[in-house]
């Protein structure tokens, strides 16, 4: 499963990035609940089609979609969002390495930003960006 790989690779660089802000980013794997007036980050693997394009089937290749949403909450300026989605391109750059347990890619389209999804308490603020590797098999 090196779609897995891929996302572990891309969230040791988000949670990095994030710690040194600090601003929290809501995991799957363990309860998550905002502070009141807290900006945050959701983020979401959306995976492409696996290929082979090997003969023999040495290696697989996968592609996909990263989703981070940054959440603020509802009346903050959206140059908040904003500013976060400009800070988070320079840390997923086009032709940034992704390295994990025999996962080897690179993230192929620079991150760009969805629109605004407002909610009565919050606002959300998507930006995302795709990735290509390979993975022996």
């Amino acid at each position: 499963m090196s779609q897995a790989r891929a996302r572990q690779a891309i969230e040791i660089k988000l949670i990095a990035w994030a710690a040194a802000r600090p601003i929290r980013v809501a995991n799957f794997e363990e309860g998550f609940e905002a502070e009141p007036g807290e900006t945050y980050l959701r983020a979401y693997l959306l995976p492409g089609s696996t290929t082979c394009n090997y003969l023999g089937g040495e290696a697989y290749e996968y592609t996909g979609v990263y989703q981070i949403s940054i959440v603020c909450p509802a009346g903050q300026a959206l140059a908040t969002a904003e500013t976060l989605v400009d800070e988070l391109s320079g840390v997923f750059r086009v032709d940034t390495s992704l390295s994990r347990n025999g996962f080897e890619g690179l993230i192929t389209e620079p991150v760009e930003q969805g629109p605004t999804i407002t909610e009565s308490a919050t606002y959300a603020v998507p930006s995302s960006f795709t990735y290509r590797g390979i993975a022996d098999q």
